[in-house]
């Protein structure tokens, strides 16, 4: 399939990257030159004209930033960039996919983006063009092989020819396929992301009770890991979750429910305890330092 991939970042990059590598048309577009360059100097197609990148497309991976500010999801980058691609489905006769892949909080893409799109466009989402809301679950260090060898692949649909036209497009990737609703997949990505939180900040609590009882963390973490329904990853404690994408996300989701009345006590002392360990690993830090 032709493939157009709007926001070359690190998932934009994996995305365009991982369907090229299974045989697809890509090309990407962002208004960062410097990315189109490191990209093109890698072989890759791309545009600076947003125009180009959805007429020469099926489907539209719109792969912008969604960061948290002030407490909340910022909307900017997503409301530009469906702007911009329904300005050029004006000029498009034929059907087109839009999916957003972009971390969203619930309802984001069906009162947020297709209103947007349906009113520059003046298309109608579901006749003259799809909408689909792809999650998706990589790791910065190991976007591009997380990509290639996803343990799940969540498809939120608008419609079922939407839906069909994505999944179609995934058929070479060995993983479990779930279509739900758009709003059901941009909460299972908050979901993964927040529970990813909460198990690293339950285990930096372990820490800090370790040593205040004079135990052995890592040994204790290390013994609990072997349990399957526990694992590994994050039971190592005294460092804070970090990253692009646990911290934003966890603030944002907060703001979002309780602007809808919803106290998420357990979710408001997660981000406590990472805050506190945050503290700790900076004071501990600057003490082997000095």
């Amino acid at each position: 399939m032709k493939i157009s991939v709007v926001g070359a970042g690190v998932i934009g990059q994996a995305t365009g990257i991982g369907f090229f590598m299974k045989g697809n048309n890509v090309v990407f577009f962002d208004v960062d030159e410097r990315k189109l360059e490191i990209l093109e100097e890698k072989g890759y197609k791309t545009t600076e004209k947003i125009d180009y990148a959805i007429h020469n497309s099926d489907i539209v991976f719109v792969c912008v930033p969604s960061p948290t500010v002030d407490g909340s999801m910022d909307f900017s980058f997503l409301k530009g960039a469906s702007v911009d691609i329904a300005d050029a489905l004006r000029h498009v006769s034929s059907y087109r996919l839009i999916v957003v892949r972009s971390t969203v909080l619930p309802s984001t893409t069906r009162r947020k983006v297709v209103p947007i799109l349906e009113q520059h466009s003046e298309l109608k989402a579901g006749k003259d063009f799809g909408v689909c809301m792809n999650p998706e679950f990589l790791r910065e260090k190991s976007a591009l092989q997380d990509f290639l060898n996803p343990s799940r692949i969540v498809i939120g649909e608008l419609d079922k020819r939407s839906g069909d036209m994505l999944e179609e497009l995934y058929k070479p990737f060995p993983a479990h396929l779930y279509r739900v609703d758009l709003d059901d997949a941009e909460m299972v990505k908050y979901v993964s992301n927040m529970f990813l939180a909460s198990k690293i900040s339950f285990f930096n609590e372990i820490f800090i009770i370790c040593k205040e009882l004079g135990l052995n963390s890592d040994v204790v973490s290390k013994i609990v890991a072997l349990d399957p329904r526990i694992g590994e990853y994050g039971v190592y404690g005294g460092r804070p979750f970090e990253g692009s994408c646990l911290p934003k996300d966890l603030e944002a989701f907060i703001s979002y429910v309780k602007s809808k009345k919803i106290n998420p006590k357990l979710l408001e002392e997660v981000f406590r305890i990472n805050q506190k360990i945050s503290s700790y690993h900076s004071n501990n830090k600057a003490t082997k330092e000095t």
